[in-house]
């Protein structure tokens, strides 16, 4: 397929490429379908194919959204980041809400983490803000960060 010329691809050869795609990884229904247009195959033969993945299950918004959320957290980025990366990739918000339901703790420990491995000396109050801003730009919220940034400086 690759280094071919554009044409139409058969439903068969779009089925043996998302296939291919969701053996490397878990895709949300709209990103697979999305992905395989990229490719060359038409839209609606693209829909048709990532449906029938759906009902035999090889294709899951549920699954890629909970597999998600778990690959972000242990990376050490926040929810409201999370939130509209699966945006994005398509994902309904009802499913969203769900994976991010994560206790307030997980988020966190994962701001304070991702402090903790940014300081080696004392602060001032620039380098504060700096780190607040940095945080904020990883997906937490205000109080997450201030929080975060508060357990780490006392805790030294």
């Amino acid at each position: 397929m690759r280094g071919e010329a554009a044409r139409d691809l058969s439903k068969a050869e779009v089925r043996d490429l998302a296939v291919r795609y969701l053996a490397r990884r878990e895709y949300g229904i709209e990103e697979l379908k999305r992905k395989l247009v990229q490719r060359g195959a038409e839209s609606d033969v693209a829909g048709e194919v990532v449906s029938d993945c759906a009902e035999q299950d090889l294709v899951s918004d549920e699954r890629f959204t909970e597999m998600y959320v778990r690959m972000r957290i242990r990376r050490l980025f926040g929810p409201v980041r999370i939130r509209g990366e699966l945006r994005q990739r398509g994902i309904p918000d009802r499913l969203i809400v769900a994976a991010l339901r994560v206790d307030e703790e997980t988020w966190l420990a994962a701001a304070a983490q991702w402090v903790g491995r940014r300081i080696h000396a004392e602060l001032d109050f620039a380098q504060k803000v700096k780190i607040h801003r940095r945080l904020m730009r990883r997906g937490f919220n205000h109080e997450q960060a201030n929080i975060a940034l508060e357990r780490v400086i006392f805790n030294d």
